[in-house]
């Protein structure tokens, strides 16, 4: 029996080999995120809690990475999978109204005696990867690539339900991080561009209504503009973070010694923890980050391009699209490049769901580069 899970569900072990690389880029961010959690957390009623936090769910999201680094990537292509993993996202993102708004937002299902919480929109990002990956491959298997009614209005229908569920949390910035997705996968399975050209312009529409029709959404976005015409109430988060990034100077201020995560940068363990990061690492903790998110990215791409079929190239473009992009969007809230957003770091902000979804796809991730790595050698 263990002979045939091994046969059906793992890829053999001598077939398949670590991206050293990688793994070892994910688990130093990793480790980073856990030193900074606890440093940008000590404000905090409970700092401790946010580091023992931290460090079990990155116990839990290493250990899903390599389980899933072993599991054949193909095993996700199945119809019943996919489409199974999908109802039960939108299952639990109806179940989160359900519960008590944190913050606003029916984001989260919280368990309060048991100390548990989660996001199902975290799931949401990794389902439609799976999903794409998955359908493409089929779409491209059966010449229809170029078909808008056979591949796209599908996949839009998909993206639909998803996005429409998490935008009534409400959560624009995940929205937003599946419609990234959804172009950067059709784009990588040759979807033809006037296809992708037309869409353009109803996202763009559906964009600014979003904004236009919710006050608080317009009021961001004249903020992000000029964040100094209401210093003290809306322009508050960006300035503080302007000001956190600019006192860290070239070196920084030391570590554990930045002055904005006292009580004044808001979630700094979490939204807005690039800034505490450039407080007390400086320019040089800054950019290094960048250079190695760009690390990663390049890692992605090479295993996308190296993949020994086109699932493994979907699943691989979808997979870094999500995680780098999510980075570009959290860093630039914190530069006041973007409006804010409340999308967390990956690997390195506080979030138990996110650091988990995160480290999960990476295991799949390895898993189609080591399988490329080993066809080409």
């Amino acid at each position: 029996m263990t002979r045939n899970i091994r046969q059906n569900l793992l890829t053999p072990f001598e077939e398949l080999r670590w991206d050293l690389w990688l793994a070892a880029t994910a688990i130093g961010l990793v480790i980073f995120g856990v030193v900074m959690v606890y440093s940008a957390s000590v404000a905090t009623k409970s700092p401790n809690r946010f580091l023992f936090g931290q460090i079990g769910w990155s116990v839990l999201g290493l250990a899903a990475m390599a389980i899933l680094q072993r599991v054949d990537y193909h095993r996700y292509a199945q119809p019943a999978f996919v489409y199974g993993f999908l109802a039960v996202c939108v299952a639990l993102l109806l179940v989160v109204f359900l519960f008590p708004r944190v913050n606003g937002a029916h984001r989260w299902i919280v368990f309060r005696s048991l100390g548990i919480s989660g996001q199902p929109s975290e799931l949401a990002k990794l389902a439609m990867i799976l999903f794409l990956g998955w359908f493409l491959s089929d779409r491209e298997r059966f010449k229809e690539i170029d078909n808008f009614w056979a591949t796209i209005a599908p996949g839009l229908v998909v993206l639909g339900v998803l996005a429409a569920l998490i935008l009534k949390q409400p959560d624009l910035g995940t929205t937003l991080m599946l419609g990234v997705i959804f172009v950067a996968m059709l784009f990588a399975a040759g979807v033809p561009m006037k296809h992708l050209y037309s869409m353009a312009p109803v996202a763009i529409g559906a964009g600014v209504l979003m904004i236009l029709k919710v006050a608080w959404r317009l009021d961001r976005v004249k903020v992000f503009l000029d964040p100094e015409s209401d210093p003290l109430g809306k322009g508050y988060q960006p300035l503080q973070s302007l000001i956190a990034v600019g006192s860290g100077g070239i070196n920084g201020q030391g570590f554990g010694l930045g002055k904005q995560k006292l009580s004044f940068l808001p979630a700094p363990q979490s939204d807005y923890i690039f800034a505490v990061i450039s407080e007390e690492l400086g320019l040089t903790g800054g950019i290094t980050l960048v250079l190695v998110i760009g690390f990663l990215l390049w890692r992605g791409l090479r295993a996308a391009h190296h993949a020994p079929d086109k699932l493994g190239n979907l699943l691989a473009v979808g997979i870094t699209t999500a995680i780098v992009t999510q980075a570009f969007f959290n860093m630039s809230v914190a530069l006041n490049l973007l409006p804010s957003k409340g999308i967390t770091l990956p690997l390195v902000s506080a979030g138990g769901t996110s650091l988990f979804v995160t480290l999960a796809a990476i295991g799949i991730l390895l898993n189609v580069s080591g399988q490329g790595r080993s066809i080409a050698e």
